[in-house]
């Protein structure tokens, strides 16, 4: 049997080291599908934000290009179907924290509550986690954020299952919750005065069925969870659930072999992209020879560049989508 993978790659010139030591506690596996994907690039300055319905206070677009809040705010993403199971990630920085809180809630689409998700940020770094259900709180926890830093808050939704991180941390992880009426969401923040949320990127996605039965009855499997460093090659810790799973499925299929692919979105020089993109391809092969001890002789790589996009490359979205992975049997 032969498999070829399709890594895409971000469209920076690569620096640096092709292998890093992967975290091992962190399990999060982004969605494969895109639903939403902001980093408020195509915003105009004194505009709405163009992918959210925005409710209570205004919010406005920072010099930095980040979207701010100061008040109390509600802001629907446009994702017209929650799926059964998605992911969403969310980048953020806030500072003079106070009892601010930051909350994802979701409802039937009357009113009637499925699960509503906040943290409430106190001084000197300190926070809360809290899940309820329907019926109270299932879930909660005390955490720790950075001040006036980048924030990465990651919720996870399969099979019943909510998994919450923050910042790479595992926060609450509970299961068997009904969430078969769920069909709006939205993100709610309540800052106090003198503090703001700075937002810098969202992404929402649709989860599919794990890698092994979606490689063998699609052919193909979609990730966005294989990253790397600014202007690197060098892979980012939490790639390592993704890489853990491709690993676990050549042990289980030691006929299996792989072709690591890399692409681009068309941001920047395309030659530059096609390199960094052959490099980036050849770290994830490193990687898994050395770390997860697949055969080198199972992987071959290539480097595509922004040469096969599969969305236009005129939104954020569109280059999100373009800066992919693929694993495609042949």
């Amino acid at each position: 049997m032969i498999a070829m993978i399709i890594l895409a790659v971000f469209s920076l010139a690569a620096t640096g080291n092709q292998t890093a030591n992967l975290a091992q506690g962190w399990d999060f596996i982004p969605g494969e599908k895109m639903l939403l994907f902001d980093d408020f690039t195509d915003m105009p300055k004194g505009g709405a934000p163009p992918h959210w319905k925005v409710r209570g206070a205004s919010v406005k677009l920072s010099a930095e290009g980040r979207l701010l809040a100061t008040q109390a705010t509600q802001l629907y993403p446009n994702v017209t179907a929650w799926p059964k199971n998605f992911t969403i990630e969310q980048d953020f920085t806030l500072a003079k924290a106070d009892n601010c809180d930051l909350s994802w809630q979701f409802d039937d689409g009357e009113d009637g509550r499925v699960l509503k998700f906040w943290i409430r940020f106190h001084p000197e770094q300190r926070c809360d986690a809290n899940l309820e259900g329907p019926e109270g709180e299932i879930g909660s926890a005390e955490c720790r954020y950075e001040d006036a830093k980048p924030n990465a808050l990651n919720l996870w939704l399969q099979d019943g299952r909510i998994r919450i991180y923050l910042n790479g941390e595992r926060l609450i992880d509970v299961n068997q919750v009904d969430v078969s009426k769920l069909k709006r969401g939205w993100m709610e923040t309540d800052p106090n005065e003198g503090a703001q949320y700075a937002f810098l990127r969202f992404r929402i996605a649709e989860s599919s069925p794990d890698f092994s039965k979606t490689i063998l009855s699609a052919g193909r499997f979609v990730t966005y969870g294989i990253t790397f460093d600014v202007n690197s090659d060098r892979l980012r810790p939490e790639s390592n659930p993704v890489l853990k799973v491709v690993a676990e499925a050549m042990k289980a299929e030691p006929g299996l072999k792989l072709r690591i692919e890399g692409h681009t979105d068309s941001t920047g020089d395309s030659a530059k992209n096609l390199d960094l993109s052959k490099r980036r391809a050849e770290a994830v092969k490193a990687v898994l020879v050395s770390q997860f001890s697949i055969g080198a002789e199972r992987l071959t790589t290539e480097g595509l560049g922004q040469t096969k996009p599969v969305k236009p490359n005129d939104t954020p979205q569109g280059r999100a989508e373009n800066r992919r992975v693929e694993f495609v049997k042949l």
